[in-house]
């Protein structure tokens, strides 16, 4: 069976757009191309990505096959990034042939870019309940940083789905936090509103982000880490100004914090 430098170009570009377009680093995208060329047939392969594109040249004797893609889209859904791995290596270990590790890229491809709706609420939830709790709340006022936090995530997916840029989505789900845990706290003063505010915040928290940032900046990717860093810094930036501008506004009212 004849291998074609195109079909194997098509893999391992198809593998490296999965892996950028769901949250992975771009070390492991190039590292995965590479080892995927190579298992494909390629003599060498020189891969250069960033979190906005990929560049990968392929040669084969005194062919050379150069491609280039552009990522337009990107998210966070690392069960995508755990089958393409799984894919390589089934590939590297001759278990899978180009064109059937093609197929199975397909289907990653078409699987959900997102995890379910529910999935996302109950998380939002939880993760809001339990950063609060670790703060020292009182069972009080985990209940309503858990309640802020299911808020928050409808919001935000209210907003990504009528494609609001994510900046802006962040800081008016930010001002959502802020009004939601002052009227609670107009009638339920108990409320620790300090603790309730912060733990519900969390779930916008670019954590995945910054950890990426630091792993591709420690493999010296520092274009990456750079690009990664400040669009973290953006999003904690929009988080703040969301809540800041609801408590500045209601301090100028008249208001008081504790």
């Amino acid at each position: 069976m004849i291998i074609y430098m195109a079909d194997v170009a098509e893999l391992v570009l198809l593998a490296g757009q999965l892996i950028l377009e769901n949250g992975g680093e771009t070390f492991r995208v190039e590292e995965t191309m590479i080892r995927m060329a190579l298992a494909g047939g390629a003599q060498t392969a020189d891969v250069f990505a960033i979190p906005q594109g990929i560049f990968c040249t392929i040669n084969e004797g005194l062919k050379t096959n150069t491609r280039v893609v552009r990522i337009h889209r990107r998210g966070f859904n690392l069960a995508k990034v755990l089958e393409v791995n799984r894919i390589s290596r089934q590939l590297s270990a001759e278990i899978l042939t180009v064109e059937t590790a093609y197929e199975e890229l397909l289907k990653v491809d078409r699987l959900p870019r997102r995890y379910p709706t529910g999935i996302r609420l109950l998380a939002g939830a939880s993760g809001s309940a339990a950063f609060s709790y670790l703060l020292g709340a009182h069972k009080g006022s985990v209940f309503v940083a858990g309640v802020t936090g299911l808020l928050v995530m409808f919001v935000m997916e209210f907003l990504q789905r009528k494609e609001i840029l994510n900046f802006v989505s962040v800081a008016i789900a930010g001002a959502v936090t802020a009004l939601a845990n002052l009227a609670i706290r107009q009638f339920w003063p108990g409320v620790q509103f300090d603790l309730a505010v912060i733990g519900s915040i969390m779930v916008l928290a670019p954590g995945l982000a910054i950890t990426t940032s630091v792993r591709d900046a420690l493999f010296e990717d520092l274009i990456s880490a750079s690009v990664r860093g400040v669009e973290a810094f953006g999003v904690a930036l929009a988080i703040a100004s969301g809540v800041g501008s609801v408590l500045t506004l209601y301090l100028w009212i008249g208001g008081n914090l504790p």
